[in-house]
């Protein structure tokens, strides 16, 4: 079962996925509870096999819930973890009620969505006030010179704006159409160092990307097709955003 759960980590692993939720915690809202408060519900949409939410429940008592759009992934993280709520559905589009949850997370998955605006529009829906969002993914590297593809003008436009593209998030315009619908950004990190370390571990451990793709895939019934990138290796990075709403 451990190599099971190691599949199904991305880059910075479990270690970012805590450092990540302390961070939303600690900047987000006013989290202070007393003993007998209610555990935070949090929400990991693209969940898979459920491998950070169970740490997430492990180390921070959360009340979890996880969505998937595959089912095969689905029945082995109810398999792995019956205490833990999960459903299979679109992340587009959640069965949960408006204002539900404290905090979502999502790891690796916005660049996989057809629509990455609508997403962010219903995972805003299911959040409370001061509710937190924690993303994560591969972004375009910021080295000052480099010619930003996606950038045609400044401001970005928050309606017509692409928030991904080519399997980058573009962060200026997605933080751009976080304000638009009341997700402020509080908190980011760049991330290229764990980048670099899990690839360097891909390479070693499966000979290639595609292979530990198909690996996962088997195993844990991954939705993912492709996370080939068409740009330079030296102009990519992974990045970390927080946002609160509003």
């Amino acid at each position: 079962m451990n190599e099971l759960m190691e599949l199904s980590l991305h880059p910075g692993g479990i270690a970012l996925t805590k450092e990540a939720f302390k961070e939303a915690v600690k900047t987000s809202a006013p989290y202070e509870k007393s003993k007998d408060a209610a555990p935070l519900k949090i929400l990991d949409v693209g969940c898979s096999i459920g491998t950070s939410l169970s740490a997430l429940k492990s180390e921070f008592g959360i009340e979890a819930f996880g969505i998937d759009s595959s089912e095969k992934s689905i029945s082995k993280a109810r398999e792995l973890h019956d205490d833990i709520s999960f459903e299979i559905c679109d992340a587009m589009s959640l069965p949960y009620n408006d204002g539900q949850f404290d905090g979502i997370l999502s790891e690796c998955m916005l660049t996989l969505l057809k629509d990455p605006k609508a997403a962010l529009a219903e995972w805003s829906r299911v959040l409370k006030k001061n509710g937190f969002l924690i993303i994560s993914g591969l972004c375009e590297r910021d080295l000052g010179t480099l010619e930003y593809s996606f950038r045609t003008e400044f401001p970005y436009d928050a309606i017509s704006s692409s928030l991904c593209r080519k399997g980058l998030i573009d962060k200026d315009a997605l933080k751009s159409f976080a304000r638009y619908i009341g997700l402020m950004p509080i908190y980011e990190k760049d991330l290229r160092e764990e980048l670099i370390t899990y690839m360097s571990e891909t390479v070693l451990k499966f000979g290639s990307l595609e292979e530990r793709i198909k690996k996962e895939q088997e195993e844990t019934g991954s939705s993912v097709l492709d996370c080939s990138i068409e740009y330079d290796p030296k102009k990519v990075s992974y990045t970390l955003l927080i946002l609160r709403k509003l």
